[in-house]
């Protein structure tokens, strides 16, 4: 075997000198540190984690400053027990006479005994309280018809220092508003600014008076004084005085609903100020605090807010309104003068929720400058940046000084192989001193002595092998082949042999010949020989990328393992009695086919079964039923289209898809054929008889049917079977109405197996309540089921008949209403010592094993348990007293539906009930119908001398309500007063108020 070689010119390649590959490497490795660095740092986002971190400190000084605002604000506020004492001092003068409330605010000296009796606990409040100031404003009328000067009674006391202690002789108290008469008795001092009473709608008044006031006196239902309690919402001076102070005002109401005036507390600004330091906010002491107000909510994500401006520290100007936009959960951003502001805002609750000025909210906001806040995180920043530029710089010169050390060596080396590469013999060359180096130098002298060696030995073991084998060797500028290569695959060697030339004659084999690729990317050819047969040659390409990019093939005779792999696949995908595809090989045919469904256009899928194979089998033996289904697989296959795919998919069955088609009509001829052939062939059996085939079929049609294989494929199952039920030996369509319908007859029944096997009921309970007091007296367990076809009791009960589960019911019921019951009852949710009606299967009693689990699980229940019976056939008289003599049960039945036609009289008899429930047929329109009316009140009478209860269930309306009371029924049930739920409510407010109008009619009557 030899080797045929062709070499062209070499091509120039880019070269690189091994300094730059060094320094180009390393500078690689430098760069990648420092986008790593730079990633790091932004993955781990170090500049706005510190932004955020400064922000979550700014708000947590801002909630905790405003805990102790809120706490000042609340505890100034909290003025019930001052409200309460003045009312109590103002009905006593009152009831003496000392006071008139028609005149009470038309003069101080009307009002000046109440005004004189106040202001002793006036003033003790005012200690007692972080306030600066505390005011009585007296006025009995409309303050919408007020007119403006008018003047109104009132005491205005400050204490402008009221953190110290206070000394025994009031010195530091100052009246701004009072009677000359009271300054004097009290013998405190007043300020520059004192008046004997406070000017209506002067600055400041109309704030503290008007809107807790006005609110109370129009208000139709009085609330409590304190849910009228309202903080102006701007600062007020006090006429003639310059100092800023807001307030909170309470109405003053007598428990007749008077209104006679406010009392309330002042803050002054400055003195709140004291208590917002804003140096807490920044170390830069740049931070501001802001008291302010707004009419709106403060979630939205843009705010507008009236700022106190005299409240604000650090200097910052909030004299016009404080525009806000939400950066964050509690975060917001503003400008002011080109300055950029971070601001955090926590709410404070001065109003409870029913209170009339809930919608006005009040907060407190801290506001520190963005380049302060944000200061520290930028620093580190700059630092972080000045890193990584030393870094790269350092590496720039690391990088130079190791490429010109290690380069120096090897471009010796390499000047001393170039100046050998014409020498006959390749000379030893000179060490450098790297260890590696110098091997690879010695292994160069090496590797040519050794290359000659391989080549020879190579060759001789492709001569020795078993097989035949060809290869080559392909560059772009040479092509190596072996002596038989071009003869394995049928064709003439290319003259000349060139890359360009082999490359050609291989791509007209692989379009003449090729048989398949292999998963691997290999071809496989079929090479015809001059005696007829067919060799199979497989070629195996690998690709070699180095300095000098190479491609390497090798040819070899796989001829025996093909033709063994055909066999083998036959026999896998053939059914070996009918010569049909089997089961695995049509799903892999259809699957394909599917996969594609534009070759498909119109089809149908046709399942078969044969008739009478068992018959044939037990009769005359397998071997003529394998002869019966033998004959039918060729038929299948004699009178099919080209095309069609035929299958036999187990010992009787057969699947046949028709595709392909323009329209249904067309395969419906195709199937008449078909059916036609299988009613003609026959075959004679032992006894002389001739048999026909006779198979019934089913057909689902693409895509009106469906568009998937197992779809198809079950809907065809389906209809087979449907055939087989009605009239064997014929073919008949999908008829999706019939499958609709058996199918949601079988769901029905699956689902409820599961709901008996998983139990899943629940049970709402509605409450029966006395006729007398309207206290619950017992509830009523009523089953509630939701599943996709089984939605209500109705249907449960109807599918416990017919499928004789009625026992099922009856345990369920009682054990899990009995469950869910006592969870209820040991929650609380349920009144004590109620009764809990149990709807119970007159037919039907528990086995003695269920009867002792009861006992053993519900002994406390037994005792309150009540079982209703309702049946529309007469009582089963054992089941009945099985159910009477349970140990421990009280023996309470109540009898259902009376007056329906169900509970007649002798059930009535026979059950002896402690509970007769009157039906709903009978209490609907009681209230105009006389007949219905008498049939109530004669069982009434029948019943109370037996000592037995009437029920009147279904009461709807209030009429309904009254005529069956006024009947004299004992117990009461319906929607009007209560309806089932999970956790029953109790009795409805118009129901009770009914109950007991008539029973206090009654009492008074009696």
């Amino acid at each position: 075997m030899g080797i045929s070689s062709q070499r062209t010119s070499p091509k120039k390649r880019r070269e690189r000198s091994i300094f730059g590959s060094i320094f180009n490497s390393t500078m690689l490795v430098v760069l990648v540190e420092v986008l790593l660095l730079v990633a790091s740092i932004y993955l781990m986002r170090v500049g706005p984690q510190l932004n955020h971190n400064a922000e979550d400190i700014l708000a947590m000084q801002v909630e905790t400053r405003s805990g102790y605002i809120q706490s000042q604000l609340n505890d100034a506020q909290e003025l019930s027990s001052l409200t309460s004492r003045i009312n109590t001092l103002t009905q006593e003068l009152l009831d003496s006479g000392a006071i008139d409330l028609a005149t009470l605010d038309s003069s101080s000296d009307a009002a000046y005994p109440l005004l004189a009796a106040v202001t002793p606990k006036l003033i003790s409040t005012l200690r007692s309280k972080p306030v600066t100031g505390i005011y009585l404003i007296l006025n009995t009328h409309d303050l919408n018809e007020r007119a403006s000067g008018d003047r109104l009674p009132s005491v205005y006391l400050r204490d402008l220092d009221p953190d110290s202690p206070p000394p025994e002789n009031n010195s530091d108290l100052m009246f701004e508003r009072a009677p000359a008469r009271l300054v004097q008795t009290q013998n405190i001092a007043t300020d520059k600014a004192w008046k004997p009473a406070i000017t209506y709608r002067s600055l400041g008044a109309e704030g503290l008076v008007y809107s807790s006031f006005q609110t109370a006196y129009d208000a139709e239902t009085k609330l409590d004084a304190t849910a009228y309690g309202h903080w102006t919402t701007s600062p007020y001076v006090m006429n003639g005085d310059d100092r800023q102070a807001i307030a909170n005002s309470l109405p003053l109401i007598l428990p007749d609903g008077t209104v006679y005036g406010v009392v309330g507390v002042e803050l002054l600004t400055s003195y709140l100020t004291e208590k917002m330091p804003y140096n807490e906010l920044h170390t830069s002491n740049s931070g501001s605090y802001a008291l302010c107000y707004s009419g709106t909510t403060l979630h939205a994500d843009t705010l507008t807010l009236t700022a106190f401006p005299v409240m604000n520290s650090g200097g910052l100007d909030l004299s016009t309104a404080l525009q806000l936009t939400r950066a964050g959960a509690d975060c917001f951003r503003f400008s002011k003068n080109n300055i950029s502001y971070i601001a955090s805002l926590v709410p404070l609750e001065v109003y409870s929720r029913n209170a009339p000025f809930y919608g006005e909210h009040w907060c407190l906001v801290g506001i520190v400058p963005s380049s302060a806040l944000f200061a520290f995180a930028q620093r580190v920043q700059q630092l972080l940046f000045l890193t990584v530029l030393l870094t790269l710089i350092a590496g720039f010169v690391a990088s130079w000084l190791v490429s010109e050390r290690m380069s120096k060596p090897v471009a010796q080396l390499s000047a001393e192989v170039a100046k050998a590469q014409n020498a006959a013999a390749l000379p030893q060359l000179s060490t450098t001193g790297i260890a590696e180096v110098d091997q690879f130098a010695s292994a160069i002298s090496q590797l040519s002595s050794d290359m000659l060696a391989s080549s020879t030995r190579f060759l001789r073991i492709m001569e020795m092998a078993s097989v035949e084998l060809a290869g080559y060797e392909l560059r772009n500028d040479s092509v190596y082949v072996t002596d038989n290569f071009f003869r394995m695959l049928g064709v003439q060697t290319p003259d000349p042999l060139t890359p360009s030339s082999f490359r050609a004659a291989l791509s007209a084999v692989a379009h003449s010949s090729l048989y398949r690729t292999t998963s691997i990317g290999s071809s496989i050819f079929t090479i015809a020989q001059p005696d007829g047969n067919v060799q199979y040659i497989v070629l195996r390409v690998t690709r070699i990328v180095a300095e000098t990019p190479s491609e390497v093939g090798l040819l070899e005779d796989v001829t025996s393992a093909i033709l063994e792999q055909q066999r083998i696949e036959r026999e896998r995908d053939y059914d070996i009695l009918t010569g049909l595809y089997n089961r695995q090989a049509f799903n892999r045919v259809c699957a394909d086919l599917f996969a594609h469904p534009d070759r498909l256009r119109c089809a149908a899928l046709l399942m078969m079964d044969l008739d009478n194979l068992k018959h044939i089998n037990d009769t005359y033996g397998h071997d003529w039923g394998d002869q019966y289904i033998r004959q039918t697989g060729q038929c299948f296959a004699a009178n099919t289209p080209k095309g069609t795919v035929c299958s036999r998919l187990s010992g009787d069955e057969f699947l046949l898809l028709f595709y392909g088609y323009d329209s249904q009509d067309a395969i419906r001829k195709e199937l008449s054929t078909l059916n036609g052939a299988l009613r003609a062939s026959c075959s004679t059996l032992p006894n002389g008889k001739t048999l026909n085939i006779s198979i019934s079929g089913g057909v689902a049609w693409f895509p009106e049917d469906g568009t998937d294989f197992k779809t198809l494929k079950k809907y065809a199952d389906f209809a087979m079977y449907q055939v087989k039920q009605s009239h064997k030996g014929h073919t008949g369509d999908f008829d999706i109405g019939v499958y609709h319908r058996e199918e949601y007859a079988a769901q029905t029944q699956r689902e409820f197996e599961q709901l008996l096997r998983e139990e899943l009921v629940t049970y709402y309970f509605q409450p029966i309540f006395s006729a007398h007091s309207g206290r619950v007296a017992a509830y009523e367990a009523l089953m509630r089921v939701n599943m996709p076809t089984i939605t209500s009791p109705s249907q449960v009960m109807t599918l416990a008949h017919e499928l004789d589960r009625l026992y099922d019911i009856e345990r369920i019921t009682l054990f899990k209403s009995g469950e869910i019951y006592e969870q209820l009852q040991q929650k609380g949710l349920l009144q004590k010592g109620a009764f809990l009606f149990v709807n119970s299967i007159a037919n039907v009693s528990l086995t003695p094993a269920d009867v002792a689990k009861y006992q053993r699980r519900f002994p406390e229940l037994l005792k309150y348990l009540v079982v209703e019976i309702t049946e529309q056939e007469d009582l089963d008289r054992d089941s009945l007293e099985r159910k009477r003599n349970v140990p421990g049960f009280s023996g309470s039945f109540a009898l259902d539906d009376y007056g329906s036609g169900y509970s007649n009289e002798l059930n009535l008899l026979a059950l002896a009930p402690r509970y007769i429930k009157i039906d709903i047929s009978i209490v609907r329109g009681i209230d105009t119908d006389r007949d219905k009316q008498q049939i109530v009140s004669n069982i009434v009478d029948y019943a109370h001398a037996r000592s037995m209860q009437l029920i009147a269930e279904g009461i709807e309306n209030d009429a309904e309500l009254r005529k069956v009371i006024d009947l004299g029924v004992d117990l009461l049930q319906g929607f009007y007063l209560g309806r089932p739920a999970a956790v029953p409510a109790p009795l409805a407010q118009p129901a009770l108020d009914t109950i007991r109008r008539i029973h206090t009619r009654n009492s008074s009557a009696g």
